[in-house]
This record gives structure tokens, sequence and C-alpha cells, in this order.
């Protein structure tokens, strides 16, 4: 039987370590990258997103949506429930745009996006041109199953340009 040369072995070894300090920054990579990070902030507090400060005035449940064009209400599928988000955003940053990508957050950092709803609201949903330094109100609605509604963490301000975290903002406490 005729031995390794010492050479082969040691070729084989830094061959496995490079396959493995690449597969190691891979996994760190796509961790950091594509499993959304939050970072709940405490109730009434502000959230910065793509130059804009965003805050919740209210979380409210509700069965059926209000129809002020005097039609028929807005009803959700079965087994699930409307969640209102009344929002207050101000914009600060002139260069940036403010796209609105809220999503609720509720267990296990469960996501919903907001809701299409074909009934004509009081309260705009998202303004798209957001006047600087002005606070402007609107609301995003999201259909929750019911058996979470009454556990959600708050409404993530995602922002897919920045690898920070994610800010997820709470209603102020009553």
């Amino acid at each position: 039987m005729r031995a390794l040369p010492l050479r082969r072995i040691l070729f084989a070894v830094a061959a496995f370590a490079a396959v493995l300090i690449y597969l190691t920054w891979w996994v760190t990579y796509a961790g950091i990258h594509y499993m959304p990070r939050y970072r709940l902030l405490p109730p009434g507090v502000s959230g910065e997103t793509q130059g804009t400060s965003v805050r919740v005035l209210s979380l409210t449940r509700s069965e059926q949506l209000a129809n002020v064009g005097g039609g028929q209400p807005g009803l959700p599928d079965p087994g699930a429930v409307w969640i209102v988000a009344e929002l207050e955003a101000v914009r600060h940053d002139p260069a940036k745009e403010f796209l609105c990508g809220n999503e609720l957050i509720g267990p296990g950092w469960r996501q919903w996006p907001t809701a299409s709803v074909q009934v004509q609201r009081s309260t705009p949903s998202c303004p798209l041109d957001l006047a600087i330094g002005e606070p402007v109100r609107f609301e995003s609605i999201f259909m929750v199953p019911a058996r979470y509604a009454d556990q959600l963490s708050g409404i993530a301000l995602r922002d897919d340009s920045s690898a920070a975290r994610t800010a997820v903002i709470r209603p102020p406490e009553s």
C-alpha cells in the first residue's frame, strides 16, 4: 500500500476549508438579506423610512368597512377581519420618495400586506406625493385571519433599499 503524498492531502484540506468558508459566508449573507429582521419600537414612537417619519395613531379591528359613497360595506373573506391602521407621515428628505410598503406584523413575525378594497373611505389610503414638513394622515387596511387579530405586533415600515432592521411601529397605549 502506497502512502498519499503530503501535498495532495494539504490540497484536499485547503479545498474543503475554502468551500466551508464560502458556505459560512453565503448562509450569513442570506440570513441578513433574505429573511426580514425587525426592530420593535416602543408604543407611540415614530419610525423612519425613506426620509419620512411615520407613526401609528390607531389600530382598529372591524367586521366590515364603511363605504362613504353609500354603497355596500366591504366584507372580509370568511374567517377574517379587517384591521384599519390610521397613520401619520411627515416627509423630511426631498431627495427620497416615500413608498407605502407597510405590512402588518403578527405572532411569529407573520406578515400581511395591505389589502385592496373596493369601498370608498373617508380617510385616504397612502398618499404618493407628501409635502415636505407637513403631517399627512392616511390609513392602511389589512385583512387578517380572526384568530390572529388580537395578537398583532404592529406595522412594519418596509424599505428594501436598506439592509437595516425593519422598524415595527405600534399605536400609543391607551
